[in-house]
């Protein structure tokens, strides 16, 4: 019998409860919808949570597909950023660099006019001096002693050179900066191709040196790597959000002295791995940002100073496009190390990459 019918008989009769048929048969309906009732809670019961699991499943899947979409959107936020880029350092590059062909010819064919006129200056200045000494005297000879005198011949040779010697140079560190915004800036790379990591990590210093330069001595110990099968101009993306993230820690702790910070940045390679080390001894972060700073749109930067996207998608970067991965150790007020591991890609895969034409 049903515990609750026991309960209520025991109730209603003290003593026992009347033993007629009539009252037996309906003792025995009330039991058994009783326990068609159980039944019927135990069903509802069961298929209620079914329904809150399958509930739960849903909304977990709906947050992964939302986590996706962000993800997703925030990559292609960044393919337009990277597009724009490129369009933009393409356009600079390709108006800069043909001006510079034309000066740095122009340059080289001034040194060697320089050179020849130098000479023939100092022939004219030696006959000047042979016929003197001799006693010959002339308006001509006075005119080059004159002219020699005048323009210190000595001291304009050395002069010259130097200044030949200086314009090469920043001829050839503006192509240097040309040829760093061709390879960084490239937009819509669909396929990996084989890159110099290193060659990465130098264009974007080259690119970042203004941000760099004020605040703090880049330190670099660049490893011998093997070419890796990667997406260059992503990479030059993540490695340009992180010196530019150590730059702003270091002008946060040393600036406000007047003082330079360092950024130390380190490769080696392993069997399985290209690393990359990028640490910095600036204002370091405490452990409630650490806890978030791979989190899209979080920033401690000021307003216009940082949109709080940058390790967000140099993680994706990193994990999803490369399969590598992006640690961090942290520790306020003294700095900050960034390790990247980018996974080396198997002998058949560089083959195919190679093959491709990369």
């Amino acid at each position: 019998m049903h515990r609750l019918l026991e309960r209520q008989l025991r109730k209603r009769f003290a003593a026992s409860p009347p033993t007629d048929e009539r009252f037996s048969s309906f003792l025995v309906d009330i039991d058994t919808a009783y326990a068609a009732n159980d039944t019927d809670h135990n069903l509802l019961e069961r298929s209620i949570e079914l329904a809150s699991a399958e509930l739960f499943e849903r909304n977990e899947r709906l947050a992964r597909d939302l986590e996706a979409i962000q993800r997703l959107e925030l990559e292609l936020r960044q393919s337009d950023k990277l597009r724009a880029v490129g369009q933009l350092a393409a356009g600079i590059a390709h108006e800069i660099n043909t001006p510079i062909q034309f000066v740095g010819d122009s340059v080289g064919f001034i040194g060697e006019a320089v050179r020849d006129l130098l000479e023939l200056g100092q022939a004219g200045l030696a006959l000047h001096d042979g016929l003197k000494a001799r006693g010959i005297e002339a308006p001509e000879l006075a005119r080059v002693g004159a002219a020699a005198q005048t323009a210190g011949v000595g001291e304009l040779s050395s002069d010259l050179a130097i200044a030949l010697q200086q314009a090469a140079a920043g001829l050839g560190r503006i192509s240097q900066i040309v040829q760093a915004m061709k390879q960084f800036g490239r937009p819509d790379q669909r396929e990996k191709e084989l890159a110099d990591i290193n060659r990465c990590i130098l264009d974007t210093l080259t690119v970042t040196a203004s941000e760099v330069r004020h605040v703090a001595v880049v330190v670099t110990e660049l490893g011998e790597l093997p070419l890796l099968a990667c997406y260059p101009g992503d990479l030059g993306q993540v490695f340009l959000n992180l010196i530019v993230n150590a730059a702003h820690a270091v002008g946060k702790r040393f600036q406000p002295a007047g003082g330079l910070g360092e950024i130390r940045i380190t490769t080696t390679a392993t069997a399985e791995a290209v690393v990359v080390v990028i640490a910095d001894n600036g204002s370091g972060m405490n452990r409630e940002v650490q806890a978030r700073i791979f989190e899209p749109f979080f920033t401690t930067k000021g307003v216009g100073r940082g949109t709080g996207q940058g390790l967000a998608i140099s993680r994706s970067i990193v994990v999803d496009k490369h399969s590598g991965t992006l640690t961090f150790e942290s520790t306020p007020s003294e700095g900050t190390r960034f390790l990247l591991t980018l996974p080396r890609a198997s002998d058949d895969a560089s083959s195919r990459v190679e093959a491709s034409g990369a």
